[in-house]
């Protein structure tokens, strides 16, 4: 008998079945899609706040390493507060020896943080004039020249007399001196200028040897840069590089013991943004001020680097003078609506911010002699 075979019926999806699918693929696309935003958006809120919390912490531990060393080798009486005269190449300058100073900021702009201390590493013992030493005199005759090296700088301090700074040229055989000719440019010839009048400096006055002067500030630039001033004393100039971005602040404050008397034990009992009279000698910024500072606490303050999305109705509300994530510390609240410049920033608000808070004891001062 014929075999009659039967056409297999076709295989496949309808085209209602095919755009069913394309719809279900594209919504499911559309979700995908939205999900990745949502998750990249928080990604990088995330990213930014921890490279910000990254920043404020490194900021924080290089100026505290530095604000450790504070008035290395000054931390003597005679020094601390003593307006130290000194001459580079002929141009005339006055300081006041202070471990510490801060610049406080107007109107919660950054304060600046600037650190000095000696820089001679090897040992070295303070030593006294011997013999009167007048203002012409370029030798100076001492009971040691222990540690002494040419090049050195050092500070001539006697009670009642401003200090002068001057370098060590050579350490001649024989008697026990020194000489600073002015073939250093930081001693002018006669030296008149910069020793006490009319007698300079009598037998009995001290002499200390700090090697080369570290000094170094800390500030924020105009483009949100924790900056360092690096002065070289070899060439009597400052580098400025900057250091760490995203850095909008920096709040400092000093340490003071204002206990009646003569304290021995070194106990802040007084927070201040600018200098007061701790001592109650009724001169504030004084050397007996200077000598009641034993610690510094400041706040460094990082911006994320991600701007947050705006609201619908284009304003931010990520920081605000009322949010629980303001920018504070122990000082107070922290301004960031301004540019370091004091130029006002508009998107502020559009932003995170990470605060790191440190107090460094000043422990040159704490262990300081006398």
């Amino acid at each position: 008998m014929p075999t009659h075979r039967h056409p297999l019926p076709a295989r496949g999806f309808s085209l209602v079945e095919v755009m069913v699918g394309i719809v279900i693929a594209m919504v499911a696309s559309l979700v995908m899609l939205q999900v990745f935003a949502t998750f990249e958006e928080r990604k990088r809120t995330t990213s930014s706040g921890s490279d910000a919390q990254t920043e404020s912490v490194f900021a924080s531990y290089t100026i505290e390493r530095d604000v450790r060393m504070a008035g290395y080798g000054l931390n003597m009486p005679e020094l601390l507060g003593c307006r130290i005269n000194s001459s580079y190449n002929g141009t005339g300058s006055t300081f006041t020896l202070a471990p510490m100073t801060i610049t406080n900021g107007a109107n919660g702009l950054p304060d600046t943080i600037r650190v000095v201390a000696s820089s001679k590493k090897k040992w070295t013992v303070p030593a006294r004039i011997t013999t009167d030493h007048p203002p012409q005199a370029t030798n100076m005759f001492l009971n040691t020249t222990q540690g002494i090296e040419p090049g050195d700088l050092i500070v001539a301090a006697q009670a009642g007399k401003d200090c002068t700074l001057m370098q060590v040229t050579n350490i001649p055989n024989g008697n026990v001196q020194i000489h600073h000719h002015s073939t250093s440019p930081w001693n002018p010839p006669g030296g008149q200028n910069i020793f006490p009048k009319p007698d300079g400096y009598t037998s009995g006055a001290m002499l200390f040897n700090f090697g080369g002067f570290t000094d170094h500030t800390y500030s924020v630039d105009a483009r949100n840069n924790l900056q360092l001033s690096d002065f070289r004393s070899a060439t009597n100039t400052s580098v400025i590089q900057p250091l760490i971005p995203g850095v909008v602040n920096l709040q400092a404050q000093y340490g003071f013991d204002t206990r009646p008397g003569t304290p021995d034990d070194g106990r802040v009992d007084t927070w201040s943004d600018t200098m007061i009279d701790a001592d109650s000698s009724g001169t504030a910024g004084d050397a007996g001020d200077i000598r009641r500072i034993y610690a510094v606490r400041f706040a460094i303050v990082a911006r994320s680097v991600q701007m947050e999305k705006p609201k619908a109705d284009g304003t931010c509300n990520i920081t605000t003078t009322t949010s629980a994530n303001k920018p504070t510390w122990a000082g107070g609240d922290i301004d960031v609506s301004k540019n370091p410049d004091g130029s006002a920033n508009s998107s502020w608000t559009c932003y995170r911010y990470k605060v790191t808070e440190t107090v460094v004891p000043l422990r040159n001062l704490l262990w300081r002699e006398g």
